[in-house]
């Protein structure tokens, strides 16, 4: 097997997936059977479980992401997450990372949800002593199996004792046992509100934020006086179709751009130009599409029909 430190490198499609895997087999050769127990349950809800428990080495689990597409050569953020919170930050070099950009990524790229984060922070402050004494408070929903502090949170989760909104168990546990997890509970739990009250925004919907509108409230109203009147189009239409009422209703388009055409005047002299519409909200509101060919002071839009379809 080629050294730790050297460079990958190949001339064909082939060869850099060879390669790719090559890089795979090394990290893998660099990690215990606790890093490999501990990658599983960062995985759970990201990988079928039974896939997870038939894993027996790193290896396995990367073949898991793999299929998932949760691990690509061109993008393995996602396993750099991993190792770095593991706390084996030195294999990053493999997947040409560094923990500082690891660290700089995370706010938007994270993957790991926060309350899988929180369990594996407490399972690192849950020595043999406190599991033992945990097990304890709980022995008679406890198998009589040897656990470690990791498989004893996975158990609770499983039995639908804990979850992200329901930590009173968990908390009660370490209130009795080692308060001083308490305080991690109470960071998870600031930095959940926080996420719900403002979801994370990706780098490309974060670079528009503040942009000038792609059209502005001038143009906007240039649109409106060149499209056709309304009474005028009934007109046009009336011949060609005799059953055809013209002098009902306005059209829902011509209502639907005088409603615009309103609230556009109304907004031009209440408020600046608008921002590019956010769209990482839950609730997006709505949009009309109004597709012309015709105008009064324009020429006709050629291939409008295209955009229609």
């Amino acid at each position: 097997m080629k050294s730790q430190g050297q460079h990958w490198c190949s001339s064909s499609d082939k060869n850099c997936k060879v390669s790719f895997r090559e890089k795979l087999l090394i990290i893998d050769s660099n990690l215990g059977v606790q890093d490999v127990e501990n990658l599983k349950f960062l995985c759970i809800g990201l990988v079928p479980n039974k896939k997870l428990e038939k894993s027996s080495s790193a290896s396995d689990v990367f073949e898991h992401l793999l299929a998932e597409d949760l691990l690509r050569e061109e993008d393995p953020f996602f396993l750099a997450e991993l190792l770095y919170i593991i706390r084996q930050k030195k294999l990053l070099q493999h997947l040409n990372y560094t923990k500082e950009e690891v660290e700089r990524l995370l706010p938007t790229r994270q993957r790991v949800s926060l309350f899988r984060n929180l369990l594996y922070e407490l399972s690192e402050g849950i020595d043999s002593e406190n599991l033992k004494d945990m097990i304890f408070l709980l022995k008679d929903s406890i198998p009589k199996t040897e656990m470690t502090s990791l498989s004893f949170l996975a158990f609770l989760e499983k039995q639908g004792k804990i979850d992200e909104d329901d930590l009173t168990c968990l908390e009660d546990l370490c209130k009795t046992v080692v308060p001083k997890l308490l305080r991690n509970i109470e960071k998870y739990k600031r930095e959940k509100a926080a996420q719900i009250v403002t979801p994370p925004v990706d780098k490309e919907a974060e670079s528009y934020q503040g942009e000038e509108e792609l059209v502005s409230q001038t143009d906007f109203k240039t649109f409106l006086e060149a499209l056709p009147q309304e009474e005028s189009w009934q007109n046009k239409h009336a011949g060609s179709n005799g059953n055809r009422a013209t002098n009902g209703a306005p059209s829902l388009v011509s209502r639907g751009m005088q409603g615009a055409s309103a609230n556009t005047l109304n907004s031009e002299t209440s408020t600046k130009r608008a921002a590019v519409y956010r769209m990482n909200r839950n609730h997006r509101g709505l949009c009309v599409i109004i597709n012309n060919h015709s105008f009064t002071s324009l020429k006709n839009r050629q291939g409008t029909h295209k955009d229609a379809g």
